[in-house]
Formats: structure tokens, sequence, C-alpha cells
């Protein structure tokens, strides 16, 4: 049987090659990373500083390494700090009239609202008809002003459009424009969305959402709609590394996954190393090709040279990219053959673990049917939910598959052998992950793996129970003494050490983030510290443990699954590039081995010399 289980699963790695091909393929088409800055803080420059103009500007921010210039429709508020248009509340009206002695508003304008005026070449009138139910021309001491019902909150923040003088000065000062745009809301949406479709033009290819909403995302239809408009219009859709904008993973699907994703960084000349090696990992290990760049906007000479300083760093440390314009991925859909191929394999591997490890043959067939059965089921009706399902199922067999095989303690080379066996029983698992869950979809990381907080508990209880099923009987009835409750207190400690490290909210500390640094500036990008200190070399122990007390052993590979689980969790982050997962993996492997073999000369050096004087002492 298992002889079957394993010629089937090395012929569906075989089969599935293209798949991983493929995605690397795709992974390297483009390579280009822009930086973006939004045009506020050009006018805020220019606002702070009576001297500067704008061509100035636009000069320093290309010499700073910038590419990109977003832009946000302007308001009515934007307008009134452009001096462009002039507004008045009802209140401030009535004031302004009485104190001047002048004739009162008529009952019908005293109402709340606001007293809009502009200058003569501005169309407020047309302009303000378009944005509101309801306006009214009304002549003030001569002054011609719209009066437009409302809150002034709400009046003075409604979108006007864009500013497409600014869009041509910046793309005739050699950037490309990025208009952004929000859910205004049933009012103004449709018309914002008409805006933007006709601000296209050679130098704006990109969207960029505005806010934790993606337009029309209360009604998915309208946003559907939309998404194809940008897409027949010419658009690239920019998603933002983070917490998703709602309706955004729809407003994707829709353009046919025709998007960039973008790192966010809110810079503090205070910190730029930190901003730079942020930067530096986000486009090495995320697939990020846009940096957005965002200062304060107060003391430009200070913020443009740290805009210089950040463009000198990450340049050094992304040799390999070049400045540019940033693409979309190219676009790639994985054949059914092949996700089928890949579905037999997990499936003949998941058999293998349950053959290997519980040694019940029956249970063997009931696992291959079940998961047949659920392969049948997304051939016939493509649910991904499945595709996912097998993963996480594969995710969490293939370390303790790896921790738990059988082992030939006699055997010449042993250590090195088992060892190379677990990784590649890990290897293999990853393999079938990266062909089940692979596309556009999750090389962006619109779509992801579920299930990583299981991948990081399920193997080491498991393990724990496996361990304690094997010796219960004599656990219960040994002498506990005080080494023992030394060993649980130090196992309780790296637990709570292991908890809190755990997912992207782990807390690290100063000195380690500085070893993480020097790491990365030697390795390009570093090992994990739970698989290269901890889990790898454990295991390598355990393995020398193994070949006098095999019993003993397997509390050691509690600790121990932590490396192989974390290596395969390394591989569920599916928008991180596999020649990244790789490497930092094989670091790892080779660390982690070396690590452990001094270990051993460890415990045979601390039994040999100390032990002895212990029990020997305290007679335990």
């Amino acid at each position: 049987m298992q002889k079957v289980l394993i010629a089937v699963v090395l012929a569906a790695l075989i089969l599935t090659i293209p798949s991983i091909v493929q995605r690397v393929q795709v992974e390297k088409s483009t390579d280009t990373v822009e930086t973006v800055v939004p045009y506020k803080l050009v006018h805020q420059w220019l606002g702070s500083d009576s001297v500067l103009t704008r061509d100035q500007v636009f000069a320093d921010l290309k010499e700073a390494g910038v590419q990109s210039i977003s832009l946000e429709p302007d308001t009515l508020r934007t307008l009134e700090r452009k001096g462009i248009i002039t507004a008045v509340n009802s209140a401030r009206m009535r004031e302004h009239l009485l104190l001047n002695r002048q004739e009162p508003l008529d009952e019908f304008y005293n109402k709340e609202g606001l007293f809009v005026a502009s200058s003569p070449d501005f169309p407020l009138k047309e302009t303000t008809d378009e944005m509101f139910e309801e306006t009214h021309a009304i002549k003030v001491n001569g002054v011609d002003y719209v009066f437009i019902p409302g809150f002034q909150d709400t009046i003075l923040s409604s979108p006007v459009g864009y500013d497409e003088e600014v869009a041509d000065a910046a793309i005739d000062a050699g950037f490309t424009v990025i208009p952004r745009i929000a859910d205004y809301g049933e009012d103004q949406m449709r018309r914002m969305a008409d805006n933007l479709l006709a601000l296209k033009r050679e130098g704006i290819e990109k969207v960029l959402f505005l806010g934790a909403y993606s337009p029309f995302y209360r009604e998915p239809d309208l946003l559907k709609e939309f998404a194809e408009e940008m897409k027949e219009t010419g658009y690239t859709l920019i998603q933002i590394e983070g917490p998703e904008q709602v309706g955004f993973g729809q407003a994707a699907y829709a353009m046919d996954l025709d998007v960039v994703r973008l790192h966010s960084v809110p810079v503090n000349p205070a910190e730029l190393s930190v901003f730079s090696e942020r930067i530096v990992r986000a486009v090495k290990e995320r697939n990020i090709r846009s940096i957005f760049l965002n200062t304060k906007g107060e003391e430009y000479d200070e913020e443009m040279d740290g805009l210089k300083t950040i463009r000198a760093d990450v340049d050094a440390g992304l040799s390999s990219n070049s400045r540019g314009k940033a693409a979309a991925f190219d676009s790639y859909e994985v054949p059914l053959w092949q996700t089928a191929a890949g579905l037999i394999g997990a499936i003949a591997f998941l058999g293998l673990t349950v053959d290997v490890i519980v040694k019940n043959r029956k249970l063997t067939f009931l696992t291959l049917a079940g998961t047949a059965l659920l392969a049948l089921i997304y051939m016939l009706f493509g649910l991904s939910i499945i595709l996912k399902a097998m993963a996480l199922a594969v995710a969490v067999s293939a370390p303790v598959l790896a921790v738990l095989l059988n082992k030939k303690t006699d055997a010449k080379g042993y250590l090195l052998i088992e060892y190379a066996k677990a990784v590649a029983v890990t290897l293999v698992g990853i393999w079938f992950i990266v062909v089940l869950l692979n596309g556009n979809q999750f090389l962006l990381g619109i779509d992801s793996f579920r299930g990583v907080k299981l991948v990081y508990i399920l193997p080491m209880a498991f393990i724990a129970l496996y361990a304690i099923w094997g010796n219960f009987k004599f656990l219960l009835t040994m002498n506990v003494k005080y080494w023992h409750m030394l060993i649980f207190a130090l196992i309780a400690v790296l637990g709570l050490y292991y908890i809190s490290r755990t997912g992207n909210t782990g807390s690290v500390s100063a000195i380690e983030l500085q070893v993480r640094q020097a790491l990365e500036q030697i390795l390009y990008v570093r090992p994990r510290t739970k698989e290269f200190l901890i889990g790898f070399p454990l295991f390598v122990v355990a393995l020398y443990v193994a070949k006098r007390n095999v019993k003993a052993s397997y509390f050691l590979l509690v600790p121990a699954v932590i490396g192989f689980l974390s290596m395969v969790n390394t591989f569920t982050h599916l928008h991180i590039p596999l020649s990244i997962s790789l490497l930092r993996s094989v670091y790892s492997i080779i660390f982690g081995f070396i690590i452990g073999g001094a270990l051993i000369l460890l415990y045979k050096w601390i039994g040999t010399r100390i032990v002895d004087q212990i029990k020997a002492r305290w007679q335990f």
C-alpha cells in the first residue's frame, strides 16, 4: 500500500512541474518598482513656502526617485483652500448683513446652508448644479452667490472632480498620474465614476481606491459594472497592502485581476532607515511593486532630503529591481488537469500519512475515499473551498509525517539521511499546497490559504498526544523529581514564547530586530528563528536520542515539529515569491542541522561531566 501511494505521489509531482514553473515565471514577469507621492503634499509645500514653484517641486521629486503622483478629486473645501471659491454659512451671512446694516436675507435663505462665490473663470453654477439636487443663485451686495441648502461639512466635503490642469502638468513633467476615488454615496458616486473614466489618457493608467470602502461597495452589481468600465477604459487597479478595502476583491475579479500591489509608508524624517528597510522587505518578500510615500508636507527641504535618502537606501537594497512604471503580473490560469493531478497527489499524500502513523488499513482506505470524494465534488462544481481544505489538510499532515517517519537508527549516515527525509517529506507537502492554491488571486493575496493558526497548533498537539499515548502508564506511575519540575517549567516558558511569537502581532525585542537586520544584509533574506534556532536543531537532537531511547525522543519531537510546520507556513503565504521562501528555508535547513550538531556535542559533554555529578549529589 505505501509503495503504491509513494508512486502516486511521485507521479503527481512530475505531472505538476508545469504549474510550479508557471508560478515562478509569472513572479518574474515584472520587477519594476514605482514610487508614488500624493499631490496634496505638493500643494502643502507650495502653501508653506511662497518662493517655491511647482516646477521646482516636480524636479526635486524626480531627483528623489518619484515616478508617480496620486491625485484626489477636488472638493469645495480644497477649492476654497486654493482660493477658487469662497464659502459662507447662513449664520455668518446673516451676521455680516446685520453688522453692516444691510437688508436681511429672505426667509428662504435663513435655513442652514452655504453661500458660495467663485472667481469669474470658474463655472460655479454649472458645477454645483451637477453636484447637488437643490441650488439657488442669489446676489448679495453685488456679489453672485450660489446657495446650497444642507449641512456645512457635508457640502464642503462633496467631491467636485479632478483638476485636469494639475494632471496635465504632472504628465508633462514626466510623471504618471494615479487618480484616487472613494465611495461618495448614492448622490455623488455615479458622477464621480464618470469623471474618473473621462480622465483616462496617456500617462493615467492606474486607479487607487481611497478609504476603507470601494466605490459602490453597497451595490455589488454597480461595483462590478464600474470595474468592468474601468477595464474597458484601460485602467489597472492598485491594491493597498493591509486590511482589505471592502468590495476590492469583487472589483479585482471583474477586472480579470489586473492589479498592482502597493505598500503605503508614512515617512518620518527621524526614522528614514526603518522606512527604507520596510520598503526593501516589501518589494523583495511580498511582491510589492508600488510604494506610496507620505510625509507631513511641512518642512520642504528636510522632507525632500528624506525622500532622496530613502531612494538611495532602497536602490542599494534592491539592486535586482528597476525603477519605473509598475505593471501588473502576467495573467495566468492553472489548467484543470494540473489541479486534478495536484488533488490526486494530495489524496495519496494524506493516505500515506495515515498509513504510516496510524497503521490502520481501514482508516487509510477511509481517508483515501473521503478525500477522493471531495476532489470529485471540486471537479464537478469548482468549489474553491475544497482546494483550501485539501491544502490545509496537507499543511497539517506534512510536519507530522516528516517527524514520525520510520527511522533506521543503525544505518550509515543515519542523522543526515533521516534529516533529509524529513525535509523532503515537508517539501512534498509544500509542493502540493502551492499547486492547489495557484493563480493570480493567490499571488496577489486577494485570495489566500486558510488555517494558519491550525498549522501552528495541530501538529504540535498531535505529536504531544502521540508521545504521551505510548508512555501513558509509565508517566502516571513514575516518581516526579525536582528536575522534572524544572523541565516542565522550561517547556511552559518555551510554550508561552512560541505563542507570543506566532502570527503578525507577535512581539520582537530590539536586539532581535538588530540581528534580523544583520542577517538580511548578509543573506539577502533571513531564515525563520523558529526553524533554525528551535525546530530543526531539536529534531537533530531527537534523532540522536532515538538511537538510545526512542520513547524519550518522541517528547523532543514536540518542539522539533515547530521547524517543519514553520517551513510549511512560510510557503502558505502565497503572495511571497517562491524563490524567497525557498532561499529562506534552505538557510534554515542548513543552519538548523549545524546548530543541532552543536547541541549534540553539548548534550554529550553535559551527560558525561555534569549530569553524573548532579546525580551523585542529589541521588536522582
